[in-house]
């Protein structure tokens, strides 16, 4: 019996030491700014039962807000309130088990670049160019694979080709000289899935450049050194879905964070409900809620953490990489109501940008419908 309890009493100390509880495993957006009409920032906190911890804080011009919880236990997401005498530094997140800080995140306040809220976007006067990364330049052959789930493979259409942000970077002088003003690039961000992943399509991070492109300071310092030969890089945002590699999809945010859950439900591709105000609700949803397709999952943008999110994402993009325009994937099948409220806040944050969206169809009146000024108040 003693030896018994003696072994129990020596496990004991070495299983509490051995969880380590309260983990950070994500939080996103990484870092935000001081001075931005988005001052009201929610930041989504993940890490295994970290909704039990309460947030804090004591930094000059910042307070909690609030906090909002889930159906998953490993997420919380933390109102922060960013004041106008607020500065550039460092706010220290604490997380606390009744008095006791558990754990804690340095958060990052960054100053914004001089004239940010009023960069000019691309217009009619842009010419613009095209690429799609994986296929235009291999600047650096070392980081094809970059222990990515699809391996790069040159004889096979499909897989991936080993264009990167360096390939592109040494073609600029190439692409200022054929008089382009504005570069396009397919989505650059994370896409770690089986296969067929060099189209860009289905993010698998969306605060992180695929590292076969490089990093999210390559993708920076290529935006600079475009615009130190005047050409301007638009950002392609994917808003109506994910890939299945997404790391939500093992861990989801909550239970109603992607449509029909990891069910594949595909779309019914019926554009027109959009703008027909006789539509059956079934049809609009059978269009709005369904799956692109089965490698890309369709997150729910009436969830207003998911709406959120999306947001302050795009706005994160523009501020970090210094971006002329956005062009905005499968426009038309993201919940109407959620792109007016995306639309007012890119707008509001930078009056002077521009914005387009992906609309493929053969009828005039069916693109017509998205065009500015119409999308004042959702027709759903």
């Amino acid at each position: 019996m003693k030896t018994w309890i003696l072994a129990i009493s020596a496990w004991l100390p070495a299983m509490w030491a051995g969880a380590a509880p309260y983990a950070i495993e994500h939080v996103e957006p990484p870092n935000w700014w001081v001075g931005m009409k988005w001052s009201d920032l929610q930041v989504m906190v993940h890490g295994e039962k970290i909704a039990e911890l309460e947030p804090a804080l004591a930094y000059p011009g910042v307070r909690i807000a609030g906090v909002e919880r889930t159906d998953n236990p490993n997420f919380l997401f933390v109102n922060l309130k960013i004041g106008a005498t607020a500065r550039p530094g460092q706010v220290q997140l604490q997380f606390k088990r009744g008095k006791e800080v558990v754990t804690s995140y340095p958060y990052r306040l960054e100053a914004r670049r001089k004239g940010s809220a009023e960069r000019r976007g691309f217009d009619s006067g842009d010419a613009i160019y095209l690429i799609v990364p994986d296929r235009f330049s291999n600047g650096d052959p070392a980081n094809d694979d970059a222990g990515m789930r699809e391996r790069s493979d040159r004889s096979v259409p499909t897989k991936r080709h080993g264009g990167d942000l360096a390939g592109m970077r040494a073609q600029l002088d190439y692409i200022h000289d054929l008089g382009f003003t504005m570069v396009w690039p397919t989505p650059l961000l994370e896409n770690n899935q089986a296969a067929y992943s060099y189209h860009g399509y289905a993010l698998t991070d969306y605060y992180k450049v695929d590292p076969r492109f490089g990093s999210n300071e390559d993708y920076r310092n290529f935006v600079a050194a475009a615009n130190a030969r005047g050409i301007g890089v638009i950002h392609d945002v994917v808003l109506n879905h994910i890939g299945t590699g997404h790391w939500w999809m093992h861990d989801m945010p909550s239970s109603d964070w992607i449509n029909h859950g990891k069910t594949f439900v595909k779309t019914n591709n019926q554009h027109t409900v959009a703008q027909d105000i006789h539509a059956a609700p079934e049809d609009k949803a059978g269009f709005f809620d369904g799956w692109f397709d089965a490698s890309m999952p369709d997150v729910n943008q009436k969830n207003k953490l998911v709406a959120r999110y999306l947001i302050q994402n795009t706005l994160w993009w523009i501020e970090y990489a210094n971006l002329s325009g956005i062009r905005e994937d499968t426009y038309s099948y993201a919940d109407p109501a959620f792109l007016n409220d995306w639309n007012r806040a890119v707008f509001a944050e930078y009056p002077h940008l521009n914005v387009v969206g992906e609309e493929m169809d053969d009828s005039p009146y069916m693109v017509a419908y998205w065009q500015k000024g119409v999308l004042t108040s959702s027709p759903a």
